[in-house]
């Protein structure tokens, strides 16, 4: 079982640049394609723009999983099991929410809470 990410894996999934985030809540699974804020060795940030479902399904079932699949390099995938967190103030979120709202989003769009995804073992795959 591992639990961080190579500095290889964090630009992969940096260069790919989008992710699939799978929560559940009552055994209802949902999945969406994001593009993370930020990705270090033992958590990924996302930043909730528009994701009231997945927000409401992280806070009633933390775990969650982040798929990267990377056709480029014979169909690889990075496939990471994670205990998630919502953040709607606090140091981190008033950074990535700062940094989001200057750099990647247009004016009409607001940066609403974060999810930080705390990194409990990771499987990477290939063809």
């Amino acid at each position: 079982m591992r639990n961080k990410l190579t500095i290889d894996e964090i630009e992969e999934i940096k260069n790919n640049e989008w992710v699939i985030f799978s929560t559940s809540k009552n055994n209802i699974p949902r999945a969406i394609v994001v593009m993370p804020s930020r990705v270090e060795s033992d958590r990924i940030i996302l930043s909730n723009i528009q994701m009231n479902k997945s927000i409401e399904n992280v806070n009633g079932n933390s775990n969650c999983f982040i798929n990267t699949y990377i056709k480029d390099q014979n169909d690889k995938q990075i496939k990471i099991s994670c205990d998630a967190e919502v953040y709607n103030d606090g140091e981190l979120y008033n950074e990535i929410k700062e940094f989001e709202e200057t750099n990647n989003l247009p004016d009409d769009l607001k940066v609403h809470s974060i999810i930080v995804a705390n990194i409990k073992n990771i499987e990477v795959s290939e063809g």
